[in-house]
């Protein structure tokens, strides 16, 4: 496809660790906003290239050992496979192509300081020599973050001869710069780019502090806002309900805000508070809701999950005002979206864009972490609730349109490939740049025995794409599965007893004890053996293929293969392992990637979903039509 003067447009691979999947809709959901915006140019070709993770924990050898079974499986999948990259990812508009690289991500005591960006980097690397460059002449490779993303991009743009542009989002550089081993890995990269840019003017004075040898190429360049998605409906407004959007998290001011809000239920009984997001655990979201509790407004508090872009814009649309609590951020997103909504801001001064609050006709800036203030504020808010101009809002919102912030990258991007001299032949590989759509799944085997990690992916998972797997886990009771799963296969009786056959001896207790622990959990008595360095390789490999031995004859497993071989998907690093045997007799096809990737791959195959604005209301105001 060519742009209105007959040329190619630019090809762009974004690298980015935080990009909304189905499990979570909101992570780095300003990514993915910049990369429909560049689609929306005519002008960029963008591939996103997120991570798939696989955890690996245990001791060096046991990791060694687990590391290459899960880059055979990964290149397998890759190389004999067309469809490692979708055409989108879960939830986007159209025009963006999705790659989720499988990635090991070390956990624990033995995960040395800058493996993160090693693993990115070679992950990358391996992907790179089978997409289809031929023709695509130089393009350009961002990262978001520079460490680790900008760090392993900055050998992808190296390995294809483009320039290499990073932005820095993350409020944590400071701490970054601070770990040797992250550090000069940082430095590195940013030094390998040809531009660094930064989401606010506050994060650039922190960097150009931080690493003053890079001020030259420092620039500021904001996150993209989607304004069509954004509509004003006054119908919808409910007087005195206050929205919080984004995470649940300490350090984003959620003890200020319940505490304001208690203050503000008193003057004003009528508010509500609804919070949309999630808490980064369940204990501390049980900490928010006590809480709530003790402060005597638990009736009034909703407490929400996270929500997509129509569900968020219908939520601004709704909220009297958005309370934005968080003392320090890099830019502050739910800010424009609640004033692309017609909807003012209380908000701390926490950096960012919170400066453009100093106009009044958009809202009110406290001082951080001071609760009376902020409830002061919202109640002065409500109060002169009437007098907001929903245009003057909206015009706020303009210099961070992605159609602004669209072309100025494409400009960006145009001007540094017209600069590049290709130092790499190109090259044709069998994964099509662009994606393409590809055929639903049939029957998907998926080991996960951390039974918690993959309950929080499947949750979200598409209840038609569930009741074509068949789930072998060694995890807790199955009430932590979602319903709708095909089918699930507990091997606990069946592990424990090859554990005992090959007698598998805790560290302490009685042989009771231990009898207990395997059959309660066999995998977390394993992993607390191996982890202590107890059993030697060749005691865990011979754990492992015990193991293997219990799921091949499970009558399950032999039922759901008898039609002839399934593809399958492991959640972590162990899972390989175990599915190791299945896979290397062709009984079992390894996919590109993870639940992740599955769930781009089913995006893939369904017609192209519309994102919807809330109606807009008769204020001489209306959502723009999306570009096409």
């Amino acid at each position: 496809m060519s742009d209105d003067n007959g040329r190619q447009p630019l090809p762009v691979i974004v690298v980015a660790s935080w990009y909304p999947g189905v499990d979570d809709p909101a992570r780095g959901r300003f990514v993915a906003d910049q990369a429909n915006a560049l689609a929306a140019t005519g002008r960029i070709s963008p591939l996103v290239l997120s991570f798939d993770t696989a955890l690996i924990d245990g001791d060096q050898l046991r990791r060694l050992s687990e590391m290459g079974v899960v880059q055979r499986h990964a290149a397998g999948g890759i190389a004999e496979r067309d469809d490692a990259i979708n055409r989108l990812g879960w939830g986007l508009e159209p025009g963006v192509a999705v790659g989720r690289v499988s990635l090991l991500e070390g956990v624990g005591r033995s995960t040395p300081s800058g493996s993160d960006g090693d693993l990115r980097r070679d992950a990358l690397l391996s992907l790179a020599e089978v997409i289809d460059l031929d023709g695509s002449g130089p393009g350009v490779v961002h990262a978001h973050t520079g460490y680790p993303d900008g760090y392993a991009a900055a050998a992808l743009a190296e390995h294809l001869g483009w320039p290499l542009v990073i932005t820095e989002h993350a409020s944590f550089v400071a701490r970054q710069l601070r770990q040797p081993a992250q550090r000069q890995r940082y430095l590195a990269a940013v030094e390998a780019a040809s531009r660094f840019l930064a989401v606010s003017e506050m994060l650039a004075d922190e960097l150009r502090k931080a690493i003053p040898q890079v001020a030259e190429k420092l620039e500021v360049m904001p996150n993209a806002i989607p304004l069509h998605q954004y509509g004003v409906n006054l119908d919808a407004r409910r007087p005195d309900e206050l929205l919080f959007v984004g995470y649940r998290k300490p350090t984003k001011g959620m003890a200020t805000l319940l505490q304001a809000f208690a203050d503000i239920r008193a003057a004003r009984p009528s508010a509500t508070l609804r919070l949309i997001g999630r808490s980064p655990t369940e204990e501390v979201e049980r900490q928010w809701q006590q809480m709530s509790r003790d402060l005597g407004v638990q009736d009034a508090v909703r407490f929400e999950g996270t929500m997509d872009r129509a569900g968020v814009a219908a939520a601004m649309g709704r909220a009297s005002v958005l309370v934005h609590p968080s003392p320090r951020e890099t830019f502050g997103m739910t800010t424009l979206e609640a004033l692309a909504s017609g909807t003012p801001v209380v908000a701390t001064r926490s950096g960012g864009i919170s400066g453009i609050l100093e106009d009044r006709r958009l809202g009110e800036l406290v001082p951080p972490q001071d609760s009376r203030a902020l409830a002061r504020a919202v109640i002065r808010t409500l109060e002169r609730r009437d007098s907001f101009e929903p245009i003057t809002l909206r015009a706020a919102v303009e210099p961070y349109s992605s159609v602004e912030v669209g072309g100025r990258l494409a400009n960006l991007y145009a001007s540094l490939a017209a600069e590049a001299s290709p130092s790499r032949p190109s090259r044709r590989g069998h994964l099509s740049w662009r994606g393409a759509a590809t055929a639903e799944p049939d029957r998907v085997l998926v080991f996960a025995n951390d039974t918690d990690r993959a309950s929080a992916l499947l949750r979200s998972m598409p209840s038609e794409l569930l009741g074509r797997m068949l789930l072998v886990t060694a995890g807790a009771d199955s009430e932590e599965l979602p319903a709708g799963i095909g089918a699930t296969l507990r091997t606990r009786g069946d592990i424990a007893r090859e554990l005992r056959r090959i007698r598998i001896e805790g560290p302490r207790g009685t042989t009771l004890d231990r009898a207990k622990r395997l059959l309660s959990n066999p995998f977390a008595a394993v992993r607390r053996r191996l982890s202590i360095g107890g059993l030697g390789t060749l005691r865990w490999q011979t754990v492992m293929a015990g193991i293997q031995a219990a799921v091949a004859r499970s009558p399950e497993v032999r039922a759901f293969l008898s039609d002839g071989p399934v593809e399958v998907i492991c959640v972590d690093a162990i899972d390989h392992v175990i599915a190791d045997p299945l896979i290397a007799d062709g009984r079992a096809i390894p996919l590109p990637g993870g639940l992740l990737w599955l769930a781009d791959r089913w995006a893939s195959r369904e017609p192209e979903p519309t994102s919807a604005a809330p109606p807009a209301a008769d204020v001489g105001l209306s959502a723009p039509t999306p570009p096409a």
